[in-house]
């Protein structure tokens, strides 16, 4: 009927309304929307990627469920040779997936050039997503090239989510520093040579290096091994250095040390370029002396002076007594230095003390050569006075080069008596004072060197205050004299000191008690002296001034009256 139609079409008009309202777009309009940047410059290193002192751009905008928008990272400008491109590292996330993901992790990397997809979900109206901005060859390799460097970071929408309203691209300005650790400049205080004996690489300071000056092949009397660093201690290996002997005899060879306890470099001049990380073995060339050798860098900067000695055979020893008075067995008692045909002192070898009745050596008649100089410790004596000639071989017959005999006394170890003396006898309040203590034998002699006991009784020396000498009754002795020091008191006045020998002694010198006075006055006290005497030497001035001016009143009067009598 003409009402059912009417029905139907009220009911197809209705559905018609709903559908439409159903169909109602999901995404609306993004507003809100802010990048920022919590810099605008950074710094890198060429050591470094992300650091937490990159700048971080943050993306925020209000969005519905389903709204989204990108984050670009482009290159603006670089230097010439740059390959270095920036990326992009997650830092944080607020209510957004990153690229439609609630799990992507903090610390993603995107790659340059990538829209990364910030996207708003169920039940938030504030999107947040935080990229720290940083440059490198990959999203792990450090940038290689030094200098200034633009970076774009650029927002956009997608899909349906509308224009962003206030978002705009920002740019980020990265200054890009070489890394101490990675520079190429070599620092010369930082650089090391080291100076090593005959073949090795061991050693980490330089070693007294010396040898025969005659000529073998491949046989280094040293090696000097070369580091070169930089300010911050890392190796520098783009550089070459050079090795040159500077004055004196030997040649020179370089190589690769290698793995074995020696070389096999072989000498090859006098003046090298090295390679780095190669050592530079020295040779002796058939003359004595001293070589110096200048190691530089490429670029000349002076990194050591290397000093090493060739000598020929000895033809020469002087002796030196090293102790005035020893014991019966005496460390470092005699010296002697060795020198070759051109004065070159000796590095290395054997030496020996050749003595006679009534002195004998039991042990120690030879002593090795060390940095140059042969020192004898000497056991087995009788008191007295010996001679000992110092030669290149252990008896007379055989020595071909004998030092002039020097004369050692071997003094008695039994003392007999001792004198006390302080070093001054004035002194300020609270000042150090030394005793001398002279420890002789019953000849009146220097006893040996050595410690004595007993010399003092119980008390030692003492004094008329608390604080004094911090003593006891051993004395140690070198050419027969000790020493005792304390500190005076802080009072003004005389201080005594007093001590009684002991029974170390000979009897007639026992339990005989000594004295010493000294006077103790402060700073002050001095002054005021002082200025007393030189009141008193100012009044004595000025007296003898008005003295001469009496006499030359005198003389004028005189001179005036002589003149009226001849007129």
């Amino acid at each position: 009927t003409k009402t059912t139609f009417k029905r139907v079409a009220l009911v197809a008009v209705a559905a018609l309304g709903l559908s439409l309202v159903s169909v109602a777009p999901s995404n609306a309009a993004i507003n809100s929307d802010t990048l920022t940047l919590s810099a605008a410059t950074a710094a890198q290193t060429t050591a470094e990627t992300y650091t937490a002192t990159s700048a971080v751009a943050t993306f925020s905008y209000l969005g519905a469920t389903g709204d989204s928008a990108t984050v670009t990272a482009a290159l603006v400008s670089g230097p010439a040779t740059n390959t270095a491109l920036p990326y992009l590292r997650l830092t944080e996330t607020s209510s957004a997936t990153i690229d439609g993901a609630h799990s992507t992790a903090v610390g993603t990397a995107i790659a340059p050039n990538t829209a990364v997809r910030v996207g708003a979900v169920v039940g938030t109206a504030v999107t947040t997503a935080k990229f720290a901005v940083y440059l490198g060859t990959s999203a792990t390799a450090a940038p290689t090239v030094a200098g200034t460097y633009v970076v774009r970071v650029t927002p956009a929408t997608v899909g349906a989510s509308g224009a962003l309203l206030g978002a705009a691209a920002v740019n980020l300005t990265i200054t890009v520093t070489t890394a101490g650790t990675l520079s190429t400049i070599v620092d010369v205080a930082k650089s090391t040579s080291i100076l090593n004996a005959a073949e090795t690489v061991t050693a980490t300071a330089d070693a007294t290096v010396s040898g025969s000056m005659a000529i073998v092949a491949g046989s280094a009397v040293g090696t000097i091994s070369v580091a070169l660093l930089n300010a911050a201690g890392s190796a520098v290996t783009s550089e070459s250095y050079t090795a040159s002997i500077l004055s004196g005899p030997g040649l020179l060879g370089s190589g690769a040390f290698g793995s074995a306890s020696t070389h096999s470099i072989n000498a090859s001049g006098r003046a090298l370029t090295v390679q780095n990380g190669h050592v530079v073995g020295v040779f002796a060339d058939g003359s004595s002396g001293v070589s110096k050798i200048e190691i530089r860098t490429a670029a000349g900067l002076l990194i050591a002076t290397e000093t090493v000695t060739f000598h020929g055979a000895i033809a020469s020893i002087v002796a030196t007594v090293a102790k005035a008075v020893i014991g019966t067995s005496a460390a470092s008692a005699v010296t002697a230095v060795a020198k070759d045909k051109d004065g070159t002192v000796v590095q290395s070898g054997t030496l020996y003390a050749i003595t006679g009745t009534p002195t004998v050596i039991a042990s120690g008649g030879q002593a090795t050569i060390t940095a140059g100089l042969a020192t004898f410790s000497l056991t087995g004596l009788v008191a007295g006075t010996t001679t000992i000639t110092v030669a290149d071989a252990a008896t007379a017959a055989t020595a071909t080069v004998s030092a002039a005999a020097v004369s050692v006394r071997v003094g008695s170890s039994i003392p007999a008596s001792i004198t006390v003396a302080m070093d001054k006898s004035s002194y300020t309040t609270g000042e150090a004072i030394t005793a001398t203590i002279t420890v002789l034998d019953a000849t009146g002699l220097a006893v040996a060197d050595g410690v004595y006991n007993n010399i003092f009784a119980a008390t030692g020396i003492s004094a008329n205050y608390t604080t004094s000498f911090s003593d006891t009754t051993t004395v140690t002795t070198v050419n027969g004299v000790g020493t005792r020091t304390g500190f005076l008191p802080a009072a003004e006045g005389d201080v005594v000191f007093k001590w009684t020998t002991g029974t170390n002694l000979a009897t007639a010198n026992q339990a005989v008690a000594g004295t010493a006075t000294v006077s103790v006055s402060s700073v002050s006290g001095n002054a005021a002296i002082d200025a007393a005497n030189e009141a008193t030497d100012a009044a004595n001035a000025a007296t003898d001034a008005a003295l001469a001016a009496a006499d030359a009143a005198d003389a004028a009067t005189a001179a005036a009256e002589d003149a009226a009598a001849a007129v």
